[in-house]
């Protein structure tokens, strides 16, 4: 029985051999330059990358380490440099509505030219303008209109004059206007002289000067009227002479971007504007950043530079489509900002300070997020759906998003949006979006899901040495000889505790093979060969197993009471596995069992301590259903049982005891003991079949190690269900200690196998008249259960008529009484 179970030598660790593969070192092998067992999601992506329909972007989910940002990138850069360069975009001057400032989509080599150009132009367009503004035909021609108004209102002046000498009126000029002053002979009345007059003739003066004054008054209105046709004039020659040099300057560009109709009609805008102002243009007091702009006077707005272009996205250096990652997708971060600058408590901004983000440095390309973080940063969430609906991306102020007042009321002109997102997140994310968020599963149609192993196969063995080879060359490490990558590769079936399977998780990969270079190294040789790569697995584990080797020295020094030798009764040695994040490690744990008459049943202390995990409860119900169907179908289950992990504080679970449980119950109960050299894990179900648990390598090797500890004496050993014996990747040293009969691994596929190696006496079956085989394990807990059931009727029996006597016996009192 016992040889039967034993696993074989050969299933205890798999091995490769390349001898078939032709090369003495990774120097001989050509590097990798595609993937490893991801042809389902390579396809996924592939798929969403071809489908033109925006709402087909990508969510790529899968384990950490499995390559899924650099395959992303790689297939990426494959699908964008065939594609063509995406326009630049471009923000102007709104000169109908300042606060809405225009955005202008160009091709790179037109933005360039238009950039360069206009700032030409402009720069050139002050300087003629000044010039022009200042040669003598154009002052002989401002002089001249001013001279001629001037003249019509000397004359008027002259024709008033003359008609106030007739009515004896001299004019005289004031600060405060014209005087009329009342004449005799040729001087001025005094007042004397005025009060001689008569009264007639005191009203005829008064009449004089009335109608000397009303000839002032028409007089000024004239002028006023010649003023203003001078100015008009003036303003006529101006625009006619700006009109003709800014036209002049504007003429190159207006026919080199006639067929950008945006272009084309900012550049009108800005002809028309300079004309109009072109005083303002020729003195623009533009303040620079060592002065910042001041608030103008009496509110008016500061004054801006028009006529500047901010180029807010420039696709000079990029090669085919832009692919961004953005690594911190905060709002600004993803999708632009409007900066302001102070200047003494003064917030000031306008559109040359509006800066893209990511979202828009990808348009016309691939932007790549992570979910997490993307879900972490307030509002991004939202609006990147928001922008994916409407295909248009709003560059906005995020304190507005707050409720808080800002500064400026920008609201730049939204930009069309062609661009592809790919967002890399966990499996259990995606299921919960695409659960609970209607948008996300209009929004994002694909899914590629990245495996972490992939089917052992020549040609997966063949790429898995191709790409060790393209590590070390890639990070210029030493090279790999047979032996170290024979030794990483087996090591990759270690990673997914699978005798034909490989770990794709290369994270974990990589970081062995410049460890392993490290110490090759630092020991002065040529090439990495297996010595190394053990050598940096074990200081792999040396500096994360501070709590195992403390734990293993609690054991060594009896504060954790554990046995590795002898036999006894209801008592076992379970497996566990501590899982630390960056390390795992297994533990044996002593199971003990109390059995005794009662009607409880099976009692987990765990779990009435609320230290009980659900899949823990869920195997303790499950082994109660076997018991029951097992021995209850022929006598009442009168009895209780506890169960507990002794010298056990924190919580458990997982269902990987159930096994060991069970056999500790039936040792109780029988009263057979079970070899304590034993340890057991596997999960049992109601119809006695051995089931496979997860960590069966780290399990062994924590109890070896406890018994190498505690000294081998070639009776010890573990016992593990059939279904995991493919998982076995177990250490050297225990391969060595097993091949020698230090140590033993068996493997059941029912409880019953399991029993007799424990015990050393048969399970038992049941015959036809309902009983089992005479002195098995079965009939003995059988017969307990039977004596359990008869002392348990007898007592209630016993009970009921004490009961039924003190019942009359008080019936015969109160009659008495009565």
């Amino acid at each position: 029985m016992l040889k039967k179970c034993e696993v074989p030598l050969s299933a205890l660790k798999k091995t490769i051999d390349l001898s078939k593969y032709k090369f003495e070192t990774t120097e001989d092998v050509q590097p990798l330059n595609s993937v490893i067992g991801q042809d389902r999601a390579v396809s996924a992506i592939n798929f969403g990358l071809a489908v033109e329909d925006p709402s087909y972007n990508l969510f790529v989910t899968g384990f950490r380490g499995t390559g899924r940002t650099t395959i992303v990138q790689d297939l990426l850069r494959r699908v964008a440099f065939k594609k063509e360069k995406p326009p630049d975009w471009l923000y102007v001057y709104n000169f109908d509505n300042p606060d809405e400032p225009k955005a202008l989509k160009l091709p790179n080599r037109k933005a360039r030219i238009l950039l360069r150009t206009f700032h030409r132009v402009i720069e050139n367009l002050r300087t003629d303008l000044r010039t022009s503004f200042e040669s003598e035909p154009y002052n002989n021609k401002k002089n001249q209109i001013i001279e001629s108004t001037q003249q019509k209102k000397r004359e008027i002046f002259s024709r008033i004059e003359g008609e106030a000498r007739k009515k004896n009126i001299q004019i005289k000029g004031t600060s405060a206007g014209f005087q009329t002053i009342p004449m005799v002979g040729q001087k001025p009345m005094s007042d004397e002289e005025y009060q001689k007059l008569s009264d007639r003739q005191r009203t005829q003066v008064e009449l004089n000067v009335q109608a000397v004054q009303k000839l002032l008054k028409e007089m000024v209105q004239e002028a006023t009227a010649l003023d203003r046709e001078a100015e008009e004039e003036v303003e006529e020659l101006n625009e006619e002479t700006a009109r003709y040099i800014v036209e002049t300057q504007f003429q190159y560009l207006r026919r080199e971007f006639r067929d950008y109709p945006g272009v084309a009609e900012y550049i009108e805008d800005v002809i028309f504007d300079i004309i109009q102002n072109v005083y303002a243009f020729l003195d623009p007091k533009i303040e620079t950043d060592e002065e910042p702009p001041r608030p103008g006077v009496r509110g008016e707005p500061r004054q801006i530079d028009k006529y500047r272009i901010n180029h807010v996205v420039d696709n000079a250096r990029v090669k085919g489509a832009p692919i961004i990652y953005e690594m911190n997708p905060t709002y600004n971060n993803l999708f632009g900002r409007i900066e302001k600058k102070s200047y003494f408590g003064y917030l000031y901004t306008d559109y040359t300070m509006i800066k893209a983000g990511s979202l828009l440095k990808a348009n016309g390309g691939y932007l790549i997020l992570d979910i997490e973080q993307v879900l972490r940063n307030p509002f991004v969430y939202d609006a990147l759906k928001r922008a994916l609906r409407s295909r248009y991306l709003v560059i906005e102020d995020i304190n507005e998003l707050y409720g808080v007042m800002t500064s400026a009321g920008l609201k730049p002109m939204p930009i069309k949006l062609n661009v592809k997102v790919i967002i890399i997140g966990q499996s259990n994310i995606y299921h919960l979006l695409h659960a609970y968020d209607e948008d996300f599963r209009k929004i994002f149609k694909v899914r590629a899901d990245f495996d972490y192993e992939v089917k052992e196969t020549s040609g997966n063995i063949n790429k898995y040495v191709r790409f060790i080879s393209r590590v070390v060359r890639q990070e210029k490490l030493k090279h790999f000889d047979r032996s170290a990558v024979q030794a990483i590769v087996e090591h990759a079936y270690r990673l997914t505790d699978h005798q034909q399977r490989l770990s794709i998780r290369f994270t974990e990969t990589v970081r062995l093979i410049r460890e392993a270079s490290y110490w090759t190294n630092k020991s002065g040789s040529k090439f990495v060969t297996a010595k190394e790569v053990a050598k940096a697995l074990d200081e792999e584990k040396y500096r994360h197993n501070l709590s195992e080797e403390k734990i293993q020295m609690a054991i060594r020094e009896k504060t954790l009471k554990f046995n590795t030798d002898g036999a006894k009764v209801g008592q076992i040695n379970g497996l566990a596995v501590y899982n630390l994040g960056d390390y795992s490690f297994g533990k044996p744990t002593r199971i003990t069992v109390s059995t005794y008459i009662g009607s409880r049943g099976i009692i987990n202390i765990e779990r009435e301590a609320k230290l009980s995990g659900k899949l823990h409860d869920k195997g303790m119900l499950i082994l109660s259903g076997f018991f029951a169907s097992k021995f209850g179908d022929s006598i009442p289950l009168a009895f209780s049982a506890s169960i507990t992990f002794e010298q056990s504080y924190g919580m458990i679970d997982g269902d990987s005891a159930s096994c060991a449980e069970l056999y500790a119950l039936l040792s109780s109960l029988s009263g057979i003991p079970i070899n304590q050299g034993i340890a057991v894990t596997g999960s049992v179900n109601q119809k006695g079949e051995v089931q496979a648990i997860g960590g069966v390598n780290e399990k062994i090797e924590g109890f070896y190690d406890v018994c190498k500890a505690k000294r081998l004496n070639g009776k010890q050993g573990i016992i593990i269900p059939d279904s995991n014996v493919k998982n076995l990747m177990l250490r050297d040293d225990i391969i060595r200690a097993v091949e020698k009969g230090k140590f033993m691994i068996w493997s059941v596929s029912q409880i019953e196998d399991g029993i007799r190696l424990l015990t050393g006496v048969p399970a038992g079956q049941r015959h036809k008249d309902g009983n089992f085989t005479k002195d098995s394990v079965f009939d003995k807990v059988h017969q307990r259960l039977v004596e359990f059931s008869t002392r348990a009727r007898k007592f209630n029996k016993e009970i009921d008529q004490s009961l039924k006597k003190n019942t009359a016996n008080n019936a015969s009192e109160e009659s008495e009484q009565g």
